[in-house]
């Protein structure tokens, strides 16, 4: 009876080290895949993601403001640490990267920024 509880016991423990090495593999496939420069279809943003935590959002009022982000396998975690110094805690967004589209929903929570909607960005060159 003991003998089989820990069989159970190092089974699942290596099941759920498989899975957790899998979405890792993923995040990091996104992870190089989301540098680099982004416009917006409709030509109103771009952000620019520099490295693996900052990107620098451009628009008609504001240039290269600063945000940190992590990127999960599905979601993005947003957090304005630009030149307003304004006190915001970061926010969980849906995020899709299909070839040289990236589409962030931002219709969940309002993030700072970012209008309360669907953006959807173009790889730039």
């Amino acid at each position: 009876m003991i003998q089989s509880n820990i069989s159970r016991f190092i089974l699942t423990l290596i099941i759920s080290l498989s899975l957790m090495g899998c979405e890792k593999d993923n995040e990091l496939v996104n992870q190089s895949r989301i540098l680099g420069k982004w416009i917006s279809v409709d030509k109103s943003d771009t952000l620019e993601f520099a490295d693996k935590d900052n990107f620098y959002k451009s628009n008609s009022t504001m240039r290269h403001d600063h945000y940190d982000y992590t990127l999960y396998d599905d979601s993005i975690k947003i957090g304005y640490n630009g030149i307003l110094y304004v006190l915001v805690l970061p926010t969980k967004h849906r995020y899709s990267l299909n070839g040289d589209q990236l589409t962030i929903d931002f219709s969940n929570r309002n993030c700072y920024g970012f209008g309360k909607q669907s953006i959807t960005y173009i790889k730039g060159k």
